[in-house]
């Protein structure tokens, strides 16, 4: 998922930022890269009706929202340990 740095207003590094971001909270690197794609699809939709106004912050709820609904398919998460509980 290369997106060049200036030719999408900075989406590149948004797009790093996104996929870190939803790593943590899906714990799943995988996930987390299909999820910033699906994000960046959404955001380039978007973009023909307006523009929003923190788009970093536009599309990690996208990616969480659709997080969300992966995990609501797939049916309830495992407990997490103790040790793992903090970080």
């Amino acid at each position: 998922m290369s997106i060049p740095r200036r030719g999408r207003g900075g989406l590149g590094i948004e797009s790093a930022r996104l996929i870190a971001g939803l790593a943590r909270v899906t714990q799943d690197i995988g996930l987390a890269e299909e999820l910033a794609q699906d994000s960046l699809v959404s955001a380039s939709a978007v973009a023909r009706i307006g523009r929003a106004g923190h788009p970093g912050a536009w599309l990690m709820a996208v990616g969480k929202r659709r997080a969300v609904d992966i995990f609501r398919r797939k049916g309830p998460m495992p407990a997490r340990s103790p040790s793992s509980a903090g970080t």
